[in-house]
This record gives structure tokens, C-alpha cells and sequence, in this order.
């Protein structure tokens, strides 16, 4: 029998009232597990058709898709109207209180055994469900999987790939995170870890990943699965404070955690240092200087010198002479992370 997560786990408790109403999705492999696939919208109207092809166009035969909006002023509502017609989609548009309500009230709608969420101006690439269900039945005692991802531009214009690192808490810590359309999370996990954080505008997932993390591993899988859309209008592009105040925030919360393993906690001021040295990268791309050094000393106070740091000078000349030399630096040193 195929329940709601809310109206099982008592964690998703206070979402009860808020489940989006629907017959119960279609299986058409008893054999396959149900994937649910959540997409919280805003006025996204001009990308959102994309996510919604992406999705809707996988191979995978047990798939319920659910797209929570906020409330659209766009053309978000006819494209949404465009795909009504699949029986596996459903969707609502109605005020909440941004990208993380919207996420829990999908998720909390979930017949799934097998839970993710897809922002509306990314997309999953052909085959993407199948294979990331495939890794977690390869991986029994994983609880969620991740893969690599495409960048592209506004235009969906491949930029770079986003290639995953090997899995460690510590890893994901430092910001060298699952990327978040690639992963897939058991509905148990979910259950266990409950709601997204209201308070996480820019970074619920490393949130979300801080918390699950501790209940069980992630387990990567070597194939790009999903675009990961930047453009003027994203958090990732435009609201880089934000970000940097989470990143803090979430790591101390972690170290302060109760159960943390003394190894673990023993990392904090190495970590903090990796993230200050991150902040302090991208300043530098971004032709502030006078932050990055500031960020810097931050970091190099806490830990002394680290290897991200390596990355600063690149950055800084890459203002200069746009020549690609830190993400070259990035690449380089991702490939021999993952021994290839």
C-alpha cells in the first residue's frame, strides 16, 4: 500500500495538512521501485518547460512527479497546463514560504520509496532515474546517491562539468558536495531526517546532506545525469553572501551536533578554513580583491596554509587574462581526488 510520507513518518508530521490530493501514482513495473521527483517553482517560466520535458521524456516506468509553485506570475502556469495531461504529474501553485516549503510539501506528498527534487531551471539527463535507482539497489547500504553534472549557461549551453568527488562527511563539508540534481535519497533517510530547514535559503541541500550524512552513506556513481542551469537570475550567480553566511552556519551546526564522532569533530577548524578559502576564491573571481584577502587571513588564522589556497593567484590572473586557469587548477586537482 502506497502511503504519503507525511502521513507515516512522524517527522513529516506538520506537513500533513499541506499533501498534494491525487489517486495514487501509476506503477507500471511492480518489480521497479516508485521514484517521486519534486520540483519547487517561481517564476521560472522561461526554463521550467525544459525541467518538465527532462523528467517527464525518462525511460524509468514508475515515476510520480509532483511540481509545487509558488504562486507564478510568469508563463510558468501554462507550461505547467501544457503537460498536465501525463497522468504521472501533479501540480499546485498556490503561496509558501520559498524553494524549501515548496520541496517539503512535495516531498511530504510522496508515494516513493525513492525520493529527489529538481529545481526548475535545471534538467535530468536521458536515463538519469533508471540509473541512479540501479546504483542504489548496487549499493544496499547507501542512503541516497549522486553522480556528476553538466553546467551550462541561460541558454542550456554546455559549460563544464561538475564532476563528483569520492564520498566523506568531511568531503561534503568542505563544499565538495554531491551535486544536488544528481541526487537520489531512500525514503527511509528522508523519513528519518524530516523537513528541509525554513531557515536555509541558499544552501538546503549541504544542510540536507550535514543531517543524512549522519544516518548513512552516500555512494557515488561515475556518469552525468543532470544540468545544472547558470544564469543571472540564480542564487548560485547573484546572491553569493547568502551562501558564504550558510556554509559557516552549517558546518558549526554539524560540529556542535550531538553524536559527532571525535575524529569528525577533531576537523573543524580545517574545515572552516576550506570554506573561507572557497569565499575567498570566488571573490577573486569575481574582481574583489580586497574580500578575498580578507577571507584569506581568515583561513590561514584557522589552519594555516591549505590547498585551496593554491587557487586564489589563479583567479586573481584570470581577471586580468581571462585564460581559464583556475577552473583548469579545479579540474586538475578533481581528477586526481578521484585517482583518474
Amino acid at each position: 500500500m502506497l502511503t504519503q510520507l507525511a502521513h507515516e513518518a512522524p517527522a513529516w508530521a506538520a506537513y500533513a495538512p499541506h499533501v498534494l490530493h491525487a489517486p495514487p501514482p501509476l506503477i507500471r513495473d511492480p518489480s521497479m521501485p516508485l521514484v517521486t521527483v519534486v520540483t519547487p517553482s517561481y517564476n521560472q517560466g522561461r526554463f521550467i518547460g525544459d525541467t518538465l520535458a527532462s523528467v517527464l521524456g525518462q525511460d524509468y516506468p514508475n515515476l510520480e512527479y509532483l511540481v509545487v509553485d509558488g504562486g507564478s506570475s510568469d508563463e510558468t502556469l501554462a507550461m505547467l497546463r501544457r503537460f498536465a495531461g501525463d497522468p504521472r504529474m501533479r501540480w499546485i501553485s498556490e503561496p509558501d514560504r520559498g524553494q524549501s516549503d515548496a520541496i517539503n510539501k512535495g516531498w511530504a506528498s510522496a508515494h516513493g520509496q525513492i525520493l529527489a527534487w529538481l529545481n526548475s531551471d535545471d534538467t535530468y539527463l536521458p536515463g538519469a532515474i533508471a540509473r541512479q535507482v540501479a546504483a542504489l539497489g548496487a549499493y544496499p547500504a547507501a542512503g541516497a546517491v549522486y553522480a556528476d553534472a553538466l553546467y551550462t549557461d541561460a541558454a542550456g549551453r554546455p559549460l563544464t562539468r561538475l564532476a563528483g568527488r569520492p564520498f566523506s562527511p568531511l568531503a561534503v563539508l568542505r563544499l565538495e558536495l554531491p551535486a544536488q540534481p544528481t541526487v537520489f535519497l531512500r525514503r527511509a533517510i528522508v523519513a528519518q531526517v524530516g523537513p528541509l530547514n525554513l531557515a536555509r535559503r541558499y544552501s538546503m541541500d549541504s544542510d540536507y546532506w550535514a543531517r543524512a550524512m549522519l544516518l548513512a552513506p552516500f555512494a557515488q556513481t561515475h556518469a552525468d545525469v543532470a544540468t545544472y542551469r547558470l544564469h543571472a537570475e540564480s542564487k548560485t550567480v547573484a546572491q553569493p553572501a547568502g551562501f558564504y553566511a550558510e556554509w559557516l552556519a552549517i558546518a558549526e551546526g554539524f560540529f556542535a551536533a550531538p553524536g559527532v564522532p571525535p575524529e569528525l569533530r577533531a576537523a573543524r577548524r580545517a574545515v572552516l578554513a576550506d570554506i573561507y578559502a572557497a569565499m575567498a576564491n570566488l571573490e577573486a573571481a569575481g574582481g574583489k580583491p580586497r574580500a578575498a584577502l580578507r577571507y584569506l587571513v581568515y583561513a590561514l588564522g584557522l589552519a594555516g596554509l591549505r590547498p585551496r589556497m593554491l587557487k586564489l593567484p589563479l583567479a586573481l590572473l584570470d581577471r586580468a587574462l581571462p585564460l581559464g586557469l583556475a577552473a583548469r587548477a579545479t579540474a586538475l586537482w578533481g581528477r586526481r581526488r578521484r585517482g583518474g
